[in-house]
């Protein structure tokens, strides 16, 4: 699992200090520990050496800069034990080495932590950066005093040396490197110019790049997309093309290995589950502002706003051009990580023992998103190899097919479209009515992230998937992420207002959808409100609502004050307050008072949707609920509140309010005497 916490990658060429007016025996002991940093950084077994640092070249630079740092601690340690004062050119000297140190610390995990692919790319830059910083180590050590240090003949001899080698060293840039890199550049543009690459040279360049399994494949993957996540300051054209070569892997990965290897982590959710977690208060700042969901993977947009990466997408993909939270216009769809925050969230949880690694990491196949001719080309090859199999594939198989389609699906409108217009959904539909729950679950959740882009909902209704979406919401032999995500797919395709009058028309639709939101997660439970208030927004569809008791099973969301589902709940209530079987229905159950104490303690949102009711009661059912609003002593201060201080629909709807009353039943005397 590639490591969902690391760092923005620094570049060696960064500005780096060394420690801020430091006492010698601070600096020496930080040289100490930047040193066995870099001495440690590359694996014990020289083996898995080899093979960590692909690029014969980084290997080779690699080991000779570890030489060189193995000299340097002899001395800082014989510094630390027998000189407690040193020249101010020695301390200028170590400051300088520390300044050099640290880049090589940057340099040499760039190398041991990186993809293969990102290695060959970036194969003369990085030996550039050795040879840079080899000097830089000489020419800080021409102005170190020998003589005034304590230190022993041999230290003495050595470092002397080290100083006469570093400054007569040349850059290292191994032949086979830049041969390597033309391949995969050539394999790259026989996919652009929409060619099946040649399988005994694509097999020869895995294998020259130790991707010899399905697993190493996705090992790449994760890296690969963490290298688009630290190359956000990076040109538009180098994340392009780290985008093709993560279309190579997926593609080549596929066609040599098989739809395998993917871990059940890999495609187990989106984001953490508050359900989870329900007892815990999470803070407001660690809440996705559109999911309210506990973010794992948070990035800010051009407006500065911090959302959920998959929620922000969702709604870029969606057509919005403004920011869900400030309102300002969205100028550019870069997402830049938010690591401080992340590492917050990150360490808020390993505090309160909660697993991230649960749920789906944001990356995998989602970060590398950015659409270009070749990574286009490639997931059409790929999806067209997959969906070839699926048919006689066996059950085993189709899952990992499934699992495959579904994580190139969360990848961007254009990959939807692609996928989608292969034929894909059409295959997919009868995987949501197999046994295994697992390929159940792939399926569903694939054709929930291609009814995201807006083309693809009429594909995947007139294939008929609506029925057996519904079977899998209703179903208790499915799994609850299958259930939640058929939800979210129903509520994502009821956007469209002929399909929120057809799964009106579905009363399995209805049941399963009000069973949801009284027994799914949070998450699920949100899905499933967001889906009904879709379902009535359709006039047809509220009669059908309330005769199946969505009145009551909203009603009980409200009491709750941390239910969480006050807002969702408050909004459908408020859609079928526009029907007489709506308002009937509310006024049967009493639920005047708990909509009046809605004025005073939910949130703005909250608030709006209670006065839109509570105006609808009063205009339709009369004196007996304004005789009820006005017996509560609450009821005016927080409809003052409301004129005052709430949104501007709130406040047309508490003026609209106040009018009638007056109207209906009070004089202006007897309303300020109510103040």
């Amino acid at each position: 699992m590639a490591n969902s916490s690391r760092p923005r990658r620094r570049h060696f060429g960064d500005t780096l200090m060394p420690p801020f007016n430091p006492s010698v025996a601070s600096l020496v002991q930080s040289l100490i520990g930047l040193a066995n940093d870099i001495i440690h950084a590359a694996p014990a077994d020289g083996h898995k050496f080899r093979r960590s640092a692909v690029c014969d070249s980084q290997r080779r630079n690699a080991s000779a800069m570890i030489r060189r740092v193995k000299v340097l601690l002899l001395l800082f340690e014989e510094v630390r034990d027998s000189c407690p004062l040193l020249s101010p050119s020695a301390i200028l000297c170590f400051a300088e080495l520390h300044v050099v140190l640290q880049g090589v610390k940057i340099l040499m995990e760039d190398c041991f932590e990186s993809s293969r692919m990102w290695l060959m790319m970036e194969h003369r830059r990085l030996s550039e950066g050795f040879h840079r910083l080899t000097q830089s180590m000489a020419i800080a050590l021409e102005i170190l005093p020998m003589a005034l240090l304590d230190v022993s003949c041999e230290v003495r001899e050595q470092v002397e040396l080290l100083q006469k080698q570093a400054k007569r060293a040349q850059i290292y840039v191994d032949p086979e490197d830049p041969k390597l890199w033309r391949e995969i550049q050539a394999l790259m543009a026989q996919i652009e110019r929409k060619e099946s690459p040649d399988m005994i040279k694509l097999m020869e360049v895995f294998g020259n790049l130790d991707l010899n399994s399905a697993s190493d494949c996705q090992r790449e993957l994760e890296k690969l997309e963490d290298e688009v996540e630290g190359a956000w300051e990076a040109s538009e054209e180098v994340r392009f093309r780290i985008n093709d070569l993560a279309s190579l892997i997926r593609f080549g990965k596929c066609v040599l290995y098989g739809a395998t290897g993917l871990q059940e982590e890999e495609v187990s959710g989106t984001l953490v589950k508050l359900s989870d977690c329900e007892d815990l208060k999470v803070p407001e700042d660690f809440r996705c502002p559109i999911s309210l969901d506990l973010m794992t993977d948070p990035v800010i947009i051009s407006t500065g706003q911090t959302y959920e990466r998959a929620a922000i997408t969702r709604w870029m993909d969606g057509g919005h051009q403004t920011c869900p939270k400030s309102g300002q216009t969205i100028s550019h769809n870069v997402l830049i990580p938010n690591q401080a925050l992340k590492s917050l969230i990150r360490q808020w949880c390993d505090d309160l023992g909660i697993n991230l690694s649960a749920s789906e990491p944001a990356h995998h196949g989602n970060r590398v998103s950015q659409s270009t001719p070749t990574s286009l080309e490639a997931t059409k090859l790929t999806v067209e190899f997959l969906l070839r199999q699926l048919p006689s594939a066996t059950e085993k198989s189709q899952r990992h097919i499934a699992g495959e389609l579904r994580l190139l699906a969360k990848c961007g409108s254009d990959n939807r479209k692609v996928i989608a217009d292969a034929g894909a959904v059409p295959l997919l539909i009868p995987l949501l009515s197999v046994p295994d729950v697992r390929t159940q679950e792939h399926a569903v959740t694939a054709i929930l992230n291609l009814s995201i882009f807006p083309p693809n909902k009429e594909i995947i209704v007139e294939a008929g998937a609506i029925d057996p979406l519904i079977h899998v919401l209703c179903s208790s032999d499915t799994s609850d992420v299958a259930r939640e995500n058929s939800a979210a797919a129903l509520f994502s395709l009821s956007h469209v207002t002929d399909y929120a009058a057809l799964l009106g028309d579905k009363p399995n639709a209805i049941d399963g959808l009000l069973q949801l939101l009284q027994q799914g997660s949070l998450r699920g439970r949100r899905d499933a409100a967001s889906a009904l208030f879709n379902v009535s927004a359709y006039s047809g569809n509220r009669a059908k609502l309330v005769k199946a008791g969505a009145v009551e099973v909203l009603l009980t969301l409200l009491s709750p004050p941390d239910s969480g589902l006050r807002d969702e709940a408050c909004a459908v209530l408020a859609v079928l307050a526009g029907s007489s079987e709506g308002r009937s229905a509310i006024c049967e159950m009493n639920a005047v008072p708990l909509l009046i104490d809605l004025l005073r303690s939910s949130s703005p949102k909250g608030k709006e949707n209670a006065v839109a009711i509570l105006l609808s009661l009063s205009r339709y059912v009369g004196r007996p609920v304004i005789k009820e609003m006005m017996n509560s002593y609450i009821f005016m201060p927080s409809l003052d509140n409301l004129l005052n201080n709430g949104t501007p629909r709130a406040r047309r709807k508490a003026s609209s309010l106040l009018r009638h009353i007056r109207r209906v039943e009070l004089s202006p005397v007897t309303l300020l005497g109510n103040f």
